[in-house]
């Protein structure tokens, strides 16, 4: 057979080799790699499924449907297909290429195609690709999807399934659909990211060079050891201990952290002038543009929410639930299911506000508890709960659902 099917040849084997007479026959399947117009016959398992799907269709008057999942991969994607509720087919790890290719030779035959993938390292490039291929592309918050037993083929599978409830059941609750940045949005909180990193390296360069120290028995030296300031102090201090060989082995440290630091001042600069143009409303005395403008182009638009449960749910703070039977509610630790950026961002604004805005709402409730000196338990619950609100009153703010006033803000006093 032609046009890329495959070709049985048949072929007798020896009674003295096979041991069992001529009535044995040996087969072997051969692949014709020849290059086809139509992708399709490189996948004959597909090309009969949807053929069948197709008559069946037809006589019932059905539409047409098909939910893919992909599972991607640096080589490419672990793709399976379903036809409307059958069971899923998979057609194994294929390259982006011949996965747009598939996706344009379905969709000009008439198909209706939803593909499901999960959001993961590797850019929203490829789902803009299947978007102007004239397929709809659905990205899945990452999350546990077939148990402890996990492969790419199974990961796949939970996903097509994940589009066939929304697209054939219309069950616009399965999985968490994330909001994919546009290009601009992704270059905008680049800064505000890439500056994170640069302090992380910075830390880590740091903390380096303080093992060093600890390690030959200097305990007592400046936390910000290579800082323009303290590093002279260090000098004078190594050099009197005779460790001159100990300060001629922290200077790359030191270089290195002195670098990492002109970088941050840059990116701050360029930071501020951005938060300038975007940030136009009064901020709570004590948030900071940083924190503000951070939240921003994270959330990229404040208006995607349109309760206050939504809200706090994005930030990862709500509380897990195990509640089954007759045991009542059970809650637990917060489930993190959100950006964790901004979490950590306001987890540090809360402190700051404790200081500069004492009379916000939720200082009246849980101001006492971070306050005291009572279990460290009950402040970790008390500062989740003032980060949850101030994400819900900065939503507010930001919609224009609320004034500084109205929510116990005094905001920066006048110079």
């Amino acid at each position: 057979m032609k046009d890329g099917k495959s070709v049985i040849l048949a072929e007798p084997v020896s009674e003295k080799r096979s041991g069992l007479g001529a009535k044995c026959i040996l087969m072997k399947k051969y692949q014709l790699h020849t290059k086809t117009e139509n992708i399709l016959c490189r996948f004959p398992a597909l090309y009969k499924h949807l053929e069948r799907a197709t008559k069946e269709l037809t006589a019932s008057g059905a539409a047409r449907i098909l939910c893919l999942g992909a599972d991607l991969e640096k080589a490419g994607a672990c793709l399976v297909v379903q036809v409307g509720l059958a069971t899923p087919l998979s057609l194994g790890t294929l390259s982006r290429e011949t996965v747009l290719e598939l996706l344009r030779v379905l969709v000009a035959q008439g198909w209706r195609c939803a593909i499901g993938m999960e959001a993961c390292g590797f850019g929203w490039r490829f789902q803009r690709q299947i978007r102007e291929a004239g397929v709809e592309a659905l990205t899945f918050a990452t999350e546990a999807l077939t148990g402890r037993r996990k492969t790419n083929r199974r990961d796949a599978i939970a996903l097509a399934r994940l589009v066939a409830a929304r697209t054939v059941h219309g069950d616009c609750a399965a999985g968490r659909v994330v909001r994919e940045p546009s290009p601009a949005e992704q270059e905008q909180r680049f800064l505000s990211r890439h500056r994170a990193q640069l302090i992380a390296l910075r830390g880590k360069v740091e903390a380096q060079g303080r093992g060093l120290l600890y390690d030959f028995g200097q305990l007592d030296f400046p936390e910000c050891w290579w800082g323009k300031k303290m590093w002279p102090l260090l000098v004078r201090k190594l050099t009197a201990a005779g460790e001159e060989w100990l300060r001629t082995a922290l200077e790359p440290q030191r270089a290195l952290a002195q670098s990492l630091h002109a970088q941050i001042l840059e990116l701050d600069a360029r930071i501020a002038a951005q938060a300038a143009t975007t940030v136009t409303i009064p901020l709570p005395h004590g948030l900071g543009q940083l924190t503000a403008l951070t939240a921003c182009l994270e959330v990229m638009d404040w208006n995607r929410f349109s309760n206050r449960k939504k809200v706090g749910s994005y930030l990862g703070c709500a509380p897990s639930e195990s509640s089954t039977g007759a045991d009542g509610q059970l809650l637990g630790g917060i489930d993190r299911q959100g950006n964790r950026r901004v979490r950590s961002l306001l987890t540090e604004a809360v402190y700051r506000l404790l200081r500069w805005e004492p009379g916000w709402r939720a200082f009246a409730k849980w101001g006492p508890i971070i306050q005291s000196h009572g279990s460290s338990v009950r402040k970790k619950k008390a500062v989740i709960a003032c980060v949850r609100l101030l994400f819900i009153d900065l939503w507010r703010l930001f919609t224009a659902r609320a004034t500084l006033a109205d929510l116990g803000f005094r905001g920066v006093p006048t110079k």
